[in-house]
């Protein structure tokens, strides 16, 4: 089972999103089983307010649960929703308790460059609920996605306190947490209930020209965790940041071999894990 732990709904126009029709489509032509879909909200900035600047955020970047779950219901034995909140709303918590209890979604995914650190003390009740509900809580790290976003919320040494705080909270960190990876590779080696998501981590070395840096990052990982907690994602079938640039299902295959495939140093049995056992291990997922 091949599954894409890290995807988002794309827009195809400026006011039109890919149809869960097309997305599964995407998926399809790569040949991928399961893709978990985030939910988005980075509060009022994520809106697309009418202040905004249109060079830097064309569309919104905020995708309520309601939309997620009328999205992932179309085809529920294909796409997995994850909530997301913000600690600027009000009781961020019940609505990740009401997205798990009512919506069927297997998990949480923080944006902390939208405004806030990971060990804001306003998310306190929600990592508890989480950690209650044995759903895991996945943490934007590394590079800010759009201009309008703040790059020094992502550092990943503030998801240290989480993991710390919250020992029985599977938690999951992104990207490599560049430029910080040194302290995401401690922050992953120093809990045991840290998982680490490898997506984007291909495109961060050719965009900031740092070349080694995936296969010196996951080997790294590889010898201090294992590759149990390794969880391989792609962004989706599409994708269009200016920032990164775009690609089509076609970058399916290249994110697997990039990311995963050619480290002779993983056997075969590793890279089923990280393309997807892992991540049915970690969600409850049949495989």
């Amino acid at each position: 089972m091949i599954i894409d732990f890290h995807a988002h709904p794309e827009f195809k126009t400026p006011t039109e999103i890919f149809s869960p029709e097309e997305f599964v489509a995407g998926m399809d032509q790569g040949s991928i089983d399961v893709t978990c879909l985030f939910g988005n909200d980075q509060a009022d900035p994520g809106s697309c307010p009418p202040w905004r600047d249109e060079r830097f955020m064309a569309v919104p970047t905020n995708f309520s649960d309601e939309d997620l779950s009328a999205f992932c219901a179309r085809f529920p034995s294909r796409l997995v929703g994850f909530t997301s909140i913000n600690p600027e709303r009000y009781q961020p918590e019940r609505k990740v308790e009401r997205a798990i209890k009512e919506f069927g979604m297997k998990g949480v995914k923080l944006y902390p460059h939208s405004g806030f650190y990971a060990n804001d003390p306003r998310l306190n009740l929600t990592y508890a609920i989480c950690s209650k509900l044995g759903v895991p809580v996945v943490i934007h790290t590394g590079p800010k996605a759009v201009r309008w976003q703040w790059l020094k919320y992502n550092n990943p040494v503030y998801v240290d306190d989480v993991a710390t705080n919250f020992p029985d909270l599977n938690v999951v960190i992104c990207h490599g947490g560049y430029p910080w990876v040194e302290e995401f590779i401690v922050v992953a080696y120093s809990n045991p209930n840290v998982w680490v998501d490898l997506t984007f981590m291909d495109y961060i070395e050719r965009t900031f020209h740092v070349p080694g840096m995936v296969a010196d990052t996951v080997r790294r990982l590889v010898d201090l965790i294992g590759p149990e907690r390794l969880l391989w994602g792609s962004e989706g079938p599409f994708m269009n940041l200016p920032l990164f640039g775009q690609h089509n299902p076609d970058y399916y295959a290249r994110s697997q071999y990039e990311l995963v495939k050619r480290f002779d140093f993983l056997s075969d049995l590793d890279k089923e894990a990280i393309l997807g056992r892992n991540a049915a291990r970690l969600l409850g997922l049949s495989h």
